[in-house]
């Protein structure tokens, strides 16, 4: 991602040299004397910029490589600020051209020294970059200590391989996945059989494939067990599964290699573990080497990444198995047995803080087993494991469990490529055990650089991505989800005091408010956060009035924190101002709002304003403002001139500023599900000028204007690809007649409030649509096979009424049979029905081939009385299924002929799909 122009490894390098770039341009062309100074200085920044991303692949530089890294990430903020401040004045006189004489003369007079201030400014630049160097390259002794990372990784793995051989309640998943691997106790299935272990690092995935290859090893007549780790030598992987299996060593190429394993498998069954996969890459090197033979042949994968995950079970028959935590009992029988020999062994006075330890190891095994190492060497005393209990992280003593869990850790850290290492150590800025939701967080990563549009992309459609490829290396845990989406996540606390201890390290961020974080009054503060556990020490305290500010980028303030945010008129470079729950925050809070000029996110979700300072028209960059949850219900005039506005998150009522279609075309985002009888008359007009507009949430309350309509359609066919409706029964004949011209580019479309007789037939033109929400009063074969025709479909929510073709008093209900001819090619997941309805949907062979996720709901009462009680849904014919919501009769009963029925077909289906009950 070249576009990025901040990030924890290089600082704000990027950015500067964008910056300095502009320096060159026609605006600035009388500059000569800076001009000609420009273009060394951008060169020996790249260079630096480069060599910063080169040093932030070691997992262990030295520490004078990294005190250089540190000099390097600070000057460049500093740059960066030095040319925020000339271009103020660049910017305050182009918008002086309407103002008075006077003015005009006083900004010209301000333009002038900036000139000065700006040329002598890039001299001081050359000077601080030269003396970075030198002092680098004078304290160079040209000796350098670096370990191999192949053997490091060797090492941790046989640590933890040893060491989460003791786990406890491994027998439950090893059950589980031999169930998986062996059906009905025996190979009966003969083709080869792929099954995927993901989780989180140090989650034990290593440890319960081992021993379910123990457990079934004698059961074929070949078996190997070989681990690739992150950097992996593909050609001793190969010898490695050769030497396994056969005995036999080889010290040819890999594509001899290749064939001699396949060859020696040809006609045997074999049991294969892949241990440690990071990337698809590997698979597709090493699978070459498994012949699929039909002798009931096996392999076991374990990855940290659930799309490597997928990728190994895409081309053979596989199955995902997502590797759960330790409960409660179980993470505290593993704990005391480490320490004291017996899983009861806890004395009654260390109850209440082993409970405290167990809860910040979060049922991580890793965690768990280098902390009870930790305690073991130490008096078991309340005081001795208070003091660990509330060093855990950074501060935590390095036990050599405890180093082993921070390299295993450092893995997955390292594995990122740097801008996604940015993103994640951003995390730190929230409390433990916080719900962070996807908005906010991807929001300000875009405010601070991080991430940046590429190839026809927005950035939010990035940061989108970043934060999926989080979750999907589990570093973050998916906790809410509307329908499909995941719209929050938390940070495992073990992983949390990880990214926590390196942003300290690298003065990524600050924090107020947690116990053991001492605040260096002499180090600039680039990013901000104020929590309050109730454990700030008065050393803390007292080092704020030293603490300054000027350098802040960015603040974000926790509930009951509010007295401690600082002046406004002292964080002159802040970019991300985050107030939302403080419901304190009150108006002289936000003096000096209008001198923020670099502010890219104001964010005031569940607050208690009632109006916006008047100022905030005055910051020019604002590209994020959240409203919601207040009582703010007119947007002033100021707000409508915030012309690089990008995204505005408001409650319903709100009413937009006039004039805001032709001051506002930055607007991409426009969300809140505003309400259109609360807008002014022209809002039809206005509404169409913003042919940026991607996301549009707005609820109707009257009948709907052609004019409105027209905007819509106008918008539809140009960048609009999200539609999200609120509509009620006045609104039916627009829902069901054609629009005229259809929005095309829709790739969301969600219409809520109003239940429609059938599938409106304008659908089928919606031909990039991959999200679909309607509510439907009947559903048929005709609806299905026009939904069907979607191909570019992915996610489709069906409240409906009733599911069936037709019903008589003889027959009964027929039911909607779907097969391969109705397409839903690329359909992953899909609910359906309601509690009121009496369910008739029937998958036939071919239905749906690509499904994951199916959520189901219906009056179970109902479905049985009308079709003889068969709950025979079909499920079992769709191969990709891995999840089965279901939610029936407004009651969970096991013995309830519905749960016996899905529960059968689960079983029967191919990839035993997990049951969940809503």
């Amino acid at each position: 991602m070249e576009s990025v122009l901040v990030s924890a490894a290089t600082g704000a390098l990027k950015a500067v040299t964008v910056k300095l770039a502009t320096l060159l341009g026609d605006e600035f062309k009388n500059m000569k004397d800076v001009r000609k100074e420009i273009k060394p200085l951008s060169d020996e920044l790249n260079y630096m910029h480069a060599f910063l991303e080169k040093m932030s692949e070691e997992e262990n530089p030295d520490k004078q490589d990294k005190r250089w890294m540190t000099d390097v990430r600070e000057m460049s903020y500093d740059i960066e600020d030095s040319l925020d401040d000339f271009m103020i004045c660049i910017d305050d006189d182009k918008s002086a051209k309407k103002k008075s004489l006077m003015k005009k003369c006083t900004k010209l007079l301000d333009k002038m020294k900036a000139h000065k201030r700006i040329s002598k400014a890039i001299q001081e630049f050359k000077t601080q970059i030269k003396e970075v160097g030198d002092r680098n390259h004078r304290y160079r002794t040209g000796v350098t200590t670096t370990k191999d990372s192949h053997e490091m990784i060797d090492i941790r793995a046989q640590a933890i391989f040893k060491d989460a051989s003791e786990l406890v309640a491994i027998d439950e998943q090893k059950n589980e996945l031999i169930n998986l691997l062996i059906e009905d106790g025996s190979l009966s299935q003969h083709q080869v059989k792929v099954v995927a272990i993901v989780g989180l690092g140090g989650l034990g995935k290593t440890t319960l494939a081992n021993q379910v290859y123990e457990s079934l090893k004698d059961k074929f007549d070949c078996k190997a067990f070989v681990t690739v780790s992150r950097t992996p030598h593909m050609l001793e992987v190969l010898r490695t599964i050769l030497l396994d299996i056969s005995g036999q060593e080889y010290t040819g190429d890999m594509q001899h290699l290749i064939r001699k394993i396949s060859d020696f498998l040809q006609d045997k069954r074999y049991l294969i573990v892949v241990d440690d996969l990071w990337d698809s890459e590997s698979w597709e090197a090493i699978q070459n080497a498994f012949i699929k033979n039909s002798c009931a042949s096996r392999i076991i994968i374990t990855t940290r990444k659930i799309e490597v995950a997928q990728s190994c079970c895409t081309l053979r028959r596989g199955h995902i198995y997502k590797l759960r935590p330790l409960n409660p009992k179980n993470s505290r029988k593993l704990f005391l047995k480490r320490i004291f020999g017996l899983e009861e062994g806890c004395p009654s006075d260390l109850s209440e803080v082993c409970d405290d330890i167990l809860k910040k190891c979060d049922g991580l095994p890793l965690a768990i087993i280098a902390i009870a190492g930790l305690l073991a060497g130490k008096a078991p005393t309340v005081d001795e494991w208070n003091k660990v209990q509330c060093s855990f992280g950074h501060a935590l003593e390095r036990h050599s469990d405890v180093n082993r869990m921070i390299q295993i850790l450092s893995l997955s850290y390292f594995d990122l490529p740097p801008h996604l290492r940015s993103c994640l150590l951003y995390l730190s800025l929230f409390p433990e055990d916080y719900e962070i939701r996807k908005d906010r967080l991807i929001l300000r990563w875009i405010a601070e650089g991080f991430v940046h549009e590429e190839h026809g992309f927005t950035q939010y459609e990035i940061g989108d991505r970043c934060f999926n490829e989080l979750i999907n290396r589990s570093l973050i845990q998916p906790v809410d989800s509307d329908y499909f989406d995941v719209i929050c996540c938390r940070v495992h606390d073990t992983i949390l005091e990880f990214i926590l201890s390196k942003a300290v390290e690298e003065n990524f961020v600050t924090l107020f408010g947690l116990a053991n974080i001492r605040v260096d009054p002499d180090r600039k503060i680039r990013r901000l956060s104020l929590q309050d556990r109730n454990e700030v020490s008065d050393a803390i305290v007292g080092s704020r009035e030293k603490i300054i500010y000027y350098h802040v980028r960015a603040v974000v303030v926790f509930p009951g924190c509010l007295d401690s945010l600082p002046s406004l008129q002292k964080l002159k470079h802040l970019r991300v101002l985050d107030l939302e729950g403080c419901k304190a925050l009150q108006a002289h809070h936000l003096t000096h709002l209008g001198r923020l000029f670099a502010l890219r996110y104001l964010n005031f979700r569940n607050t208690c304003i009632d109006e916006l300072p008047e100022e905030i028209g005055e910051l020019q960059y604002l590209q994020t403002l959240d409203i919601r949850g207040t009582y703010i219900k007119e947007l002033s005039s100021s707000v409508g001139r915030l012309s690089r506005l990008v995204t505005l998150l408001c409650d319903p009522f709100v009413r937009l500023p006039d004039g805001f279609g032709k001051n506002m075309q930055a607007l991409q985002q426009l969300m809140g599900s505003i309400s259109v009888c609360d807008q002014s008359p022209s809002f039809a007009q206005e509404l169409r000028q913003l042919r940026n507009l991607r996301i549009l949430e707005i609820s109707f309350d009257d009948e709907v204007s052609e004019d409105l309509m027209s905007s819509l359609c106008t918008l539809g066919m140009g960048c609009l690809n999200s539609l999200v409706i609120e509509c009620d029964e006045k609104q039916m004949k627009w829902v069901m007649e054609p629009w005229s011209p259809t929005p095309h580019g829709l790739k969301i479309l969600q219409i809520s409030w109003i239940v429609v007789p059938r599938v409106p037939r304008w659908i089928r033109s919606l031909v990039n649509l991959q999200d679909l929400r309607l509510h439907v009063e009947q559903l048929g074969v005709a609806d299905f096979g026009l939904l069907g025709s979607l191909n570019a479909l992915s996610s489709l929510c069906l409240p409906v009424n009733k599911v069936a073709d037709r019903w008589s008093s003889t027959q009964g209900t027929q039911r909607v049979k779907i097969n391969g001819t109705h397409g839903f090619r690329n359909l992953r997941r899909f609910q359906v029905g309601s509690g009121d309805c009496a369910f008739g949907l029937l998958f036939e062979g071919g239905a749906m081939p690509n499904l994951q996720e199916l959520f189901l709901s219906f009056n179970s009462d109902l479905t049985g009385s009308l079709t003889n009680a068969e709950f025979d849904f079909g499920i079992q014919h769709l191969p990709c299924l891995a999840l089965v919501g279901y939610y029936f009769s407004n009651y969970h009963d096991p013995e309830h002929p519905a749960w016996v029925a899905l529960e059968k077909a689960a079983s029967s289906n191919p990839n035993h799909p997990k049951l969940h009950y809503n």
